[in-house]
């Protein structure tokens, strides 16, 4: 969350509250903090938590985001003015929720006062299923029993987080918002690239030299990424722009496009640089295949944000650095296995 006492620098700091969760956690915070205007706060439940938050210099806030009167707390005592949610999108309530209680919230505040309040921010990162569960801190790092569902996406995914969004546009009578759309994300071991690239880990392991299936359509095998780096930037960009984008008649909707990436060619690298023996193959998955299931964009266009942002992908060559990528996702593999 952000509190915007002031724009300037350092001495008068706005203070996000950013609920942290898996992949975004460290990512978003650092890049708020690094700016160096920004006091970055977040809700915890237990003093281990807020000891851990304060390690990496977040402010931690003790509460529950559960239910309206607990987040209203959390915002009165932090002095909050902008939320910024990037949890990931398990199913059709796990965001909702937390935009209704905010909604319910900015009233309260302003019945509270005699006078006219500026809107609290909502800065929301949509279209992500980057953890599995959000309550799995190894997110899909781990085999999946049959018990698991939460950790596969629910049919009907992409439809639900259109309908999320609309939910987000319609409350900007109450809110300043922005929609954040990475669609799907690479770098930093990234745990939902298990779900594709399971098949060369198993062939690594085995050390066979059987054929290796991968369940992406070779008729349209072209989807769009962008590197977890650009996406925090863009987080941050829109954070600072809410009053600007909410004030202009801008769609506050921002697609971001880092790279267009080819999958044969890339599971193919990610295979050489894994130890793998065996060929890749892809095939046609059965159904919807998991990458148009957690997002539908094979054709995105970022202008929105580069135009009314000022953002600008700087990391562009997924396929160029694969070898980085892939051993960072090996890594974080391994580092999982040993919790």
């Amino acid at each position: 969350m952000m509190h915007q006492k002031s724009y300037k620098r350092c001495k008068d700091a706005q203070r996000p509250h950013h609920w942290p969760h898996g992949l975004h956690r460290t990512a978003t915070s650092q890049q708020l903090i690094r700016n160096g205007i920004y006091h970055v706060y977040a809700a915890v439940h237990t003093d281990k938590e807020a000891l851990e938050l304060s390690r990496d210099e977040i402010l931690p806030l003790i509460g529950h985001i559960s239910t309206t009167a607990g987040l209203h707390k959390i915002i009165t005592e932090g002095n909050i003015d902008v939320i910024i949610d990037t949890t990931s999108y398990n199913d059709n309530t796990t965001k909702l929720a937390l935009l209704k209680r905010t909604i319910e919230v900015a009233s309260i505040r302003q019945k509270a006062s005699k006078y006219t309040l500026p809107k609290l921010g909502f800065v929301t990162v949509s279209g992500i299923w980057t953890q599995g569960s959000t309550k799995d801190p190894r997110g899909s790092f781990q085999r999946i029993s049959a018990a698991d569902k939460s950790l596969v996406p629910e049919d009907g995914l992409v439809e639900s987080k259109l309908d999320y969004e609309q939910a987000v546009l319609d409350a900007r009578s109450s809110l300043n918002i922005a929609i954040v759309r990475p669609g799907r994300i690479w770098a930093l071991g990234g745990s939902a690239w298990t779900r594709i690239l399971a098949p060369l880990v198993q062939g690594m392991l085995a050390k066979t030299d059987a054929t290796m299936e991968i369940a992406v359509d070779p008729e349209n095998q072209y989807y769009c990424f962008t590197h977890i780096d650009d996406v925090t930037a863009a987080i941050e960009l829109a954070a600072l722009k809410l009053p600007i984008v909410n004030g202009s008649g801008v769609h506050p909707v921002f697609d971001l496009l880092g790279d267009r990436v080819h999958m044969e060619t890339l599971c193919i690298k990610d295979a050489e640089h894994f130890g793998c023996r065996g060929s890749v193959k892809l095939r046609k998955p059965d159904g919807v295949g998991y990458l148009d299931r957690i997002g539908d964009q094979h054709e995105v266009s970022s202008s929105n944000a580069e135009t009314v942002l000022g953002w600008q992908p700087k990391k562009r060559h997924f396929l160029k650095d694969v070898h980085i990528y892939a051993k960072s996702f090996l890594a974080a593999l391994a580092l999982a296995q040993q919790k």
